[in-house]
């Protein structure tokens, strides 16, 4: 596919033009070459609220795909989704900015040539657009100087659909039910959702019911990985080809933990993640808590699992977003239902709550219930990793996913915020 944008160094740059709000914000425009490489530079000359950018617009189609490409150097900045911001506003005739979609490329990696940096994303053009102005953002880099050295914009066929189907449940043993009928149980679960990609069974499931047992009587019904349930989970991913996720009570030597275990469609274990924020009569009974959040690749994308009181964190969430997750797995015993929609549209995520005594759900990024059941039942629905609408799809675009947002949506000037709330939570004496 050709260029669309004029990229011609030899003829200093046709078409490139200097964009800042006010004078003010202005960076140092200049026109750079070293050696056979001739750029295009922004510096933020020691402003700190520096906020420009080189541009040029150029007409095109509603509807098309268009993969934004920037090839880069820089120095003297350290968050590169934070100063850097190659982005398109999608213009409809002569309408306000703020009343045009913006997009802004979010997928950067090292070229291994002289420091480069290669940013790169697809975008599709909304409805109604008639030209796209492409804009290489310089912001908030009082020390910062980038380096263009190629910029291309290409129509490209639009993503296919990732579907994935994807199954939950609200379910619990009757209680005093031994481990055997806990097993038993699950599985029969299990069996129902033979069907989809992807089963999430909820939290403590392989001691959900059990008589009321603490300390040492805890540690000695905890399974260590793999027991006889996980040894089930594994079996079932085999026999129906998909992934399998379960909250259940981990031990480890001397330990326990609340802990989900992801077995994949070969029965074997993709990864395991603890509770981080255990509710606290866990801690009492013995539980400790784990200390980190990790994402797990599959066949179909990138999950990430939060345990029951992770939820009331907003990091939690954001964190697995962060690392790249595109659906959370949420096995709970029961759980705030006004706080999942919110995650969702925070983070852009689908998330798929299987429970004890909540209602079972499956909620799209946009804080929609694709499925939910108040009672004892198993529920499905397809999903498309490939769509993901934002809760408010107007001006801004990408740049404004949601409250909690993404790492290229912080719209602040520094880190600043971040070490204060660390800061804050660590203070003892007020």
């Amino acid at each position: 596919m050709s260029n669309l944008l004029n990229w011609d160094p030899e003829n200093g740059f046709s078409g490139w033009t200097e964009w800042c709000p006010m004078p003010g914000l202005s960076p140092h425009f200049s026109v750079d070459s070293a050696g056979k490489q001739t750029s295009l530079c922004l510096r933020g000359g020691g402003n700190r609220h520096v906020f420009g950018a080189w541009c040029q617009c150029i007409p095109i189609q509603p509807g098309q795909a268009y993969q934004l490409e920037v090839n880069f150097r820089y120095q003297g900045m350290t968050d590169l989704s934070l100063h850097i911001t190659p982005h398109i506003v999608w213009r409809r005739g002569d309408l306000a900015e703020e009343g045009c979609a913006e997009d802004t490329v979010y997928t950067f990696s090292r070229s291994g040539q002289n420091s480069q940096i290669v940013g790169r994303n697809t975008f599709v053009a909304p409805a109604n657009c008639d030209g796209a102005e492409v804009r290489l953002l310089l912001r908030y880099a009082p020390d910062g100087i980038i380096w263009f050295d190629q910029v291309s914009l290409v129509a490209e066929q639009s993503p296919t659909p990732r579907p994935v189907s994807v199954g939950a449940m609200r379910f619990r043993p009757p209680y005093d039910a031994n481990q055997n009928d806990h097993l038993r149980l699950y599985a029969d679960q299990i069996d129902r959702l033979s069907h989809t990609d992807i089963v999430l069974l909820p939290e403590f499931a392989n001691t959900a019911s059990l008589p009321q047992k603490r300390g040492l009587e805890l540690w000695q019904v905890a399974e260590e990985i793999p027991g006889p349930f996980c040894q089930m989970l594994s079996q079932k991913a085999v026999a129906y080809q998909t992934y399998i996720c379960a909250g259940i009570l981990e031990r480890e030597g001397d330990f326990i933990f609340n802990c989900a275990v992801l077995y994949d469609r070969r029965g074997k274990l993709v990864g395991k993640q603890r509770k981080v924020h255990p509710y606290w009569p866990e801690e009492p009974l013995g539980v400790s808590p784990g200390d980190e959040f990790n994402v797990f690749s599959t066949d179909f994308g990138t999950v990430g699992i939060m345990i029951c009181y992770d939820s009331w964190w907003p990091e939690s969430a954001r964190l697995l977003a962060l690392k790249g997750a595109e659906l959370i797995l949420f096995p709970n015993a029961g759980y705030e239902e006004k706080i999942l929609p919110a995650r969702a549209i925070d983070n852009n995520v689908f998330l798929v709550a299987s429970t004890l005594n909540s209602p079972a759900a499956i909620i799209n990024p946009k804080g929609e219930m694709l499925a939910v059941s108040a009672v004892d039942n198993v529920l499905s629905a397809v999903i498309d990793l490939n769509t993901r609408p934002k809760c408010h799809p107007n001006a801004g675009g990408n740049l404004n996913p949601g409250p909690g947002g993404a790492r290229w949506a912080r719209n602040s000037n520094s880190n600043r915020l971040y070490q204060q709330i660390l800061e804050a939570v660590q203070e003892s004496v007020i």
